[in-house]
């Protein structure tokens, strides 16, 4: 599955009314300089956090910069992995 293609899904649920004018690309960007603030990512990680299996106490002390520092923390303490993007949009809903 393409991590990439994910996390802009789950941000156009996290960012719903400013999407448009959000796209991550690059998994070395800064979430900031794309446009999506603190609440954006804390919104962004509950919706990875519980698609990945990881338990909220584990993930409190996040803070990803960059995509690519996001997945690594998924990637390293993930109980699950969702099949495809769409079945990752249909358990969000």
């Amino acid at each position: 599955m393409n991590f990439l293609e994910l996390l802009n899904a789950v941000a156009k649920l996290a960012r719903p009314i400013h999407f448009e004018t959000v796209s991550i690309i690059d998994m070395e960007t800064k979430f900031k300089d794309i446009g999506l603030d603190s609440l954006d990512g804390l919104i962004m990680m509950m919706y990875l956090c519980e698609l990945y299996g990881i338990e909220e106490e584990i993930s409190k002390e996040w803070n990803p910069q960059t995509p690519q520092e996001m997945h690594d923390l998924l990637m390293a303490h993930k109980t699950r992995e969702p099949a495809s993007v769409e079945e990752a949009m249909k358990q969000c809903k």
